[in-house]
C-alpha cells in the first residue's frame, strides 16, 4: 500500500520536476525562466559543469514521461528501503535534488545554484537534527566528496568539471555521510569514466569537448542512498 502510494506521489512529483528542469536549464542569469531555446543558444547559456546539449523542443513529452517513470520508481524504492515519515520525506527530497541536477546538466550545461545551495543547507540541517545522525560525519562526507572534485575543477579552470559539479558532489557527501561517501565516489568515477571512454572511442565526443558529469554524481548518490543508507540511517 505504502509503496503504491509513493509511486503515485513520484509520478506527480515527476511532472513538477520535469517542468523545473526545463525552466532552470534555460534560465539566463538575471533573466526570465524560459525553456523554449534553440540548441545554438547553449554556449551562451552554459553554466557550471560541461554537458551534452539536449534540445528540449520536440522531445518534451518523451522527457516528461521518462522523468515521471524514474521518479515513481525511486519514490517507491524509498518506501521499500526506509521507515518513518521523516526519513521518507528527507530521502525523497534528496531524490528530487539529484534528478533535477542530472536533468539540467544533460539539457544545457547547467547545475543550478538555485537547487544545490538549498540542498546543501537542507542536508546539513538534517544531519544536525535527525536522531541517529552525527553532524561531524555529515560535514566530513561533504568535505570529502566536494574536495575530491574541487581539485580537478581548479586544475582545469572549470572546463569539464565545473563548480556546479563540486557543489552537487558536496551535497551527496552531506546526504550519505563520510562512511558512505567512498562508494558513492567510486560509482561516480566508474560510471563517468566508462561513458566518457565510450563517447571518445565512438567519436560522439572529441577530446576537450564537455561531457556531463552531474548524472554520474547523482547516480552515485542514489545508489548509495538505496544500497547503504543516508547519513542519518544505515540500511
Amino acid at each position: 500500500m505504502l509503496i503504491g502510494l509513493f509511486a503515485i506521489i513520484g509520478l506527480v512529483a515527476g511532472v513538477a520536476l520535469d517542468a523545473l528542469m526545463g525552466r532552470l536549464a534555460w534560465a539566463t542569469p538575471g533573466g526570465p525562466l524560459k525553456e523554449e531555446r534553440v540548441t545554438a543558444d547553449a554556449p551562451v547559456l552554459a553554466a557550471e559543469g560541461g554537458a551534452l546539449v539536449v534540445a528540449s523542443e520536440g522531445s518534451h513529452w518523451q522527457r516528461r514521461l521518462l522523468v515521471m517513470g524514474v521518479a515513481a520508481g525511486l519514490f517507491a524504492m524509498a518506501a521499500v528501503r526506509y521507515d518513518g515519515a521523516a526519513e521518507l520525506a528527507i530521502v525523497t527530497a534528496y531524490v528530487c535534488v539529484l534528478l533535477v541536477c542530472a536533468g539540467t546538466d544533460l539539457i544545457s550545461y547547467r547545475v543550478p545554484n538555485l537547487v544545490t545551495y538549498p540542498a546543501i543547507v537542507g542536508a546539513i540541517v538534517a544531519g544536525a537534527l535527525m536522531p541517529d545522525a552525527d553532524i561531524l560525519e555529515v560535514l566530513a562526507g561533504g568535505a570529502l566528496t566536494g574536495g575530491v572534485l574541487l581539485v580537478p575543477s581548479l586544475i582545469t579552470g572549470g572546463i569539464g568539471m565545473g563548480m556546479g559539479d563540486v557543489k552537487l558532489a558536496a551535497f551527496v557527501g552531506l546526504a550519505v555521510g563520510f562512511t558512505h561517501a567512498a562508494p558513492a565516489m567510486l560509482i561516480m568515477a566508474i560510471g563517468g569514466g566508462a561513458v566518457a571512454t565510450f563517447l571518445l572511442v565512438t567519436g560522439l565526443r572529441k577530446k576537450g569537448e564537455p561531457i556531463p558529469y552531474a548524472p554520474f554524481i547523482s547516480a552515485g548518490g542514489l545508489a548509495v542512498l538505496f544500497w547503504q543508507g543516508a547519513a542519518f540511517v544505515s540500511l
